[in-house]
């Protein structure tokens, strides 16, 4: 008999496509893991039969250059995989929510600057107010863009 615990929230389907995802992701790096140990056991162990003691070392040379490529290649995607797990578009996006906020905040400081200032000096000339105009178009031009 199952009882249902309200404190645990249930998984939504766009977090369990999420976990499939990662769960492929994860199998995919096993399983290359595991080629690269069975291949590159292969290779040495045909060395060791068939050319160690030899004078000609381009086999081993040849093995070691492998191993060593192919060990930065599954490196790389143990950390694709287990370490860098935000999305590229998902970094972009929280920069750039970050970069608007500060426009925002900008845009406040200098509106506040500007009504300090008016009210600090009750008469203004008409070279200033196109100076403030002028200022918040530029803002406004930044923001678009």
């Amino acid at each position: 008999m199952e009882e249902n615990n309200p404190t645990v929230p249930e998984i939504t389907p766009e977090e369990e496509a999420k976990l499939a995802k990662m769960a492929g992701r994860r199998t995919s790096f096993k399983i290359h893991l595991a080629i690269f140990i069975l291949a590159n056991a292969f290779l040495w162990v045909v060395w060791f039969f068939l050319f160690k003691g030899k004078e000609d070392t381009t086999f081993l040379k040849a093995i070691l250059f492998v191993l060593i490529v192919w060990l930065l290649a599954v490196i790389l995607h143990y950390m694709i995989v287990y370490k860098w797990t935000k999305s590229y578009k998902e970094r972009e996006l929280s920069s750039l929510k970050k970069l608007r906020m500060r426009q925002i905040e900008e845009i406040e400081r200098l509106k506040a600057e500007m009504h300090k200032g008016d009210a600090d000096s009750e008469e203004e000339t008409d070279d200033s107010e196109e100076e403030n105009e002028e200022k918040s178009n530029f803002i406004n031009r930044n923001i678009i863009d």
